[in-house]
């Protein structure tokens, strides 16, 4: 006679154990495939670019470690058990037979986890404890770093320069940030130097970071702040001392007065510009302000000013300065980065 039990056909025990073994060989070869794609994202937290990056890594291999040593040592039970427990059945009537619960095992099965727990807990709190405060370093520069609907603006309050989207520094030196918001909650974070921390309006929030090597280092608002969310993407470009020192005086010396419009085009569709205008043609698709196809063409601005390059220097500098209202933010530029954007405007016929 043949036993049947529910949802068990005679004969298909076999095929089911290959069908498991099957399913967890392919999950094994996707994670491989996905681990070896790692080093191609410019956004991988697996590529370490920093110091602040290196201590987080350093928690996560603790971790791993740990976690393999507690895998192994429970399947190895949970293997002894059933290979166990078929050797030598303990039925009554073809069903195991109902024992009292283990006082001991019990007990250490409660205070092992809460060990775990502590060991867990200790370089992890370690690790947020030096996190949290910007360590002593030869070369350290401050930078106020301010989020809005949709852009990063950069202002090194020692050095009086600023930038939009773009955050230049000099690679070994220690960057000491202070995050604020000027709108809504936005979170930044460059995944190869650091990990996220939030702007929130109100406050003020600190961070450090250090580029271990001169390159580009992409990054992105990690909090939804709204529809421009998804393009709300900056760069840390981090430079040789001397590069670095150029570029702050670039940025000191006065303007020429004449814009480069290939500059201009770099910094309104890789910009902030994108986010909220769409230009034909373009990376710039956004959706959420008009879009400045033809703006050459347009006989004023946001219909309240003359379109002519005076004018829309001062509306480039502070939008609700020219038009009280505006949902249009200061963009954040400098007065050469404004002189760029207008001599790329005024080509949009």
């Amino acid at each position: 006679m043949v036993r049947r039990y529910l949802g068990v056909s005679p004969g298909r025990g076999g095929s089911g154990r290959l069908i498991r073994l099957a399913s967890v060989a392919a999950l094994a070869v996707l994670a491989l495939s996905l681990s070896g794609c790692l080093d191609e994202s410019p956004q991988s937290t697996a590529v370490i670019g920093g110091e602040h990056n290196q201590r987080i890594w350093d928690v996560y291999n603790w971790l791993w470690i740990g976690s393999l040593f507690v895998f192994i040592l429970v399947e190895g039970l949970l293997l002894y058990a059933i290979v166990r427990g078929r050797a030598a059945p303990r039925t009554a009537h073809g069903r195991p037979v109902p024992v009292h619960g283990n006082t001991r095992l019990e007990i250490l099965w409660t205070v092992i986890p809460a060990i775990v727990i502590v060991l867990i807990g200790i370089p992890t709190l370690t690790v947020l404890r030096d996190l949290s405060s910007t360590p002593e370093h030869d070369n350290t520069i401050k930078v106020d770093i301010v989020g809005h609907q949709f852009y990063f603006e950069f202002r090194y309050p020692e050095l009086e320069v600023s930038s939009t989207n773009t955050l230049h520094i000099p690679a070994g030196a220690m960057i000491d940030i202070n995050l604020q918001s000027a709108d809504v909650i936005h979170s930044f974070w460059v995944p190869r130097l650091a990990g996220k921390t939030d702007n929130v309006p109100g406050r003020t929030n600190y961070m450090w970071l250090i580029a271990d090597e001169p390159g580009t280092y992409a990054g992105q608002c990690a909090e939804f702040c709204g529809l421009g969310h998804a393009l709300m993407r900056f760069q840390v470009i981090a430079h040789e001392q001397e590069d670095f020192d150029a570029w702050v005086e670039e940025q000191l010396a006065p303007p020429t007065g004449e814009g480069d419009p290939t500059i201009g085009e770099q910094l309104v569709t890789g910009g902030s510009c994108a986010a909220c205008h769409a230009i034909e043609g373009t990376a710039a698709q956004g959706v959420v302000g008009p879009p400045l196809t033809g703006f050459a063409s347009r006989p004023e601005i946001a219909g309240v000013v003359e379109n002519t390059p005076e004018n829309l220097a001062a509306w480039l500098a502070n939008p609700p300065a020219v038009k009280p209202g505006t949902a249009m933010p200061p963009p954040g530029l400098t007065e050469a980065q404004i002189q760029h954007v207008i001599a790329y405007l005024h080509t949009l016929e």
